[in-house]
């Protein structure tokens, strides 16, 4: 049986500060956006740290390729019309979100894509220079988490930065 700590819980040792503390260098946060509460919550995050250190944001919205019924002998709308819907759409919730971002004195920009959402969130991460990508969790579970799949999972199996994932239901640290 292990010795109780002698620190009470309510008073942890506090990390090194000074020049021997470990910087972080977070200069660009990548957030995938999809409109989704989840999503606006890692995005609150996201701005939190940009303001903390001074980083950009490169918000991120991925929309997956449509299969159109004139793949199967006939069409009912003019090929890619749904999608250019889709991405001006995008276009234009996301510029409203950068405008507030901006307001709070915080770099954004916006990048759409078209793709697997984790693939197209890791590449544009790599490709951007990213050094933190925040993400958020749907929280599904059983038969859903398998037919959907994870997102979140895949980012951080495959990014080659740090990558924060938010929950849905967790203890606050941003307020």
């Amino acid at each position: 049986m292990n010795a109780p700590s002698s620190t009470p819980p309510d008073r942890a040792p506090v990390p090194p500060t000074g020049p021997a503390a470990p910087a972080l260098g977070i200069r660009r946060i990548l957030v995938p956006l999809d409109f989704s509460e989840h999503a606006l919550k890692a995005l609150r995050y996201a701005t939190a740290l940009a303001r903390q250190f001074g980083a950009s944001l490169l918000l991120v919205h991925v929309t997956e390729p449509i299969v159109y019924p004139s793949d199967f002998g006939y069409a009912p709308l003019p090929p890619n019309a749904l999608e250019e819907n889709f991405q001006r759409d995008a276009q234009e919730r996301m510029q409203v979100v950068v405008a507030s971002i901006q307001q709070e004195g915080i770099e954004a920009r916006v990048l759409l894509r078209v793709g697997r959402p984790y693939h197209e969130i890791v590449t544009a991460a790599s490709e951007c220079g990213a050094d933190l990508i925040i993400v958020t969790t749907h929280g599904y579970t059983g038969l859903t988490h398998v037919l959907l799949g994870s997102t979140a999972e895949r980012v951080v199996r495959h990014a080659r930065c740090p990558v924060l994932v938010v929950r849905d239901v967790e203890a606050e640290f941003v307020r």
